[in-house]
């Protein structure tokens, strides 16, 4: 009887130490895997504001274009001949009448729409 009672208290003890043990190992895996949640928070934190720069350069850039194909368009040896809907109308070399539009495109109109 006195075999059983002491394996069974080496039995509890044993259980006793080793269950500290994982607590602690638990408390380990716990502080490193917040470590590791925040580094990559910190992560898509510069990649988000990598993207957001890179929109705005390209934004940018599409604006910095359109202005161009507008001053190109603009730069024919057309003359400006009235104005429509807000638009300076141009007189082609034809004698047909446009303006440029928002986009940069020539949109023509009727010769009497133009004042």
């Amino acid at each position: 009887m006195k075999k059983l009672i002491l394996v069974c208290l080496v039995f509890v003890l044993s259980n006793t130490f080793y269950a500290q043990k994982t607590k602690t190992k638990v408390k380990k895996a716990k502080a490193t895997t917040e470590k590791v949640v925040k580094e990559k928070k910190e992560k898509v934190a510069k990649v988000k504001d990598k993207v957001s720069e890179t929109k705005k350069e390209a934004k940018s850039k599409a604006t910095t274009a359109q202005k161009e194909v507008r001053e190109k368009a603009t730069k024919s040896v057309d003359k400006v001949s009235g104005e429509y809907n807000g638009q300076k109308v141009f007189t082609g070399p034809n004698g047909g009448k446009y303006y440029i539009n928002k986009n940069g495109n020539k949109t023509y109109i009727d010769n009497n729409a133009a004042k």
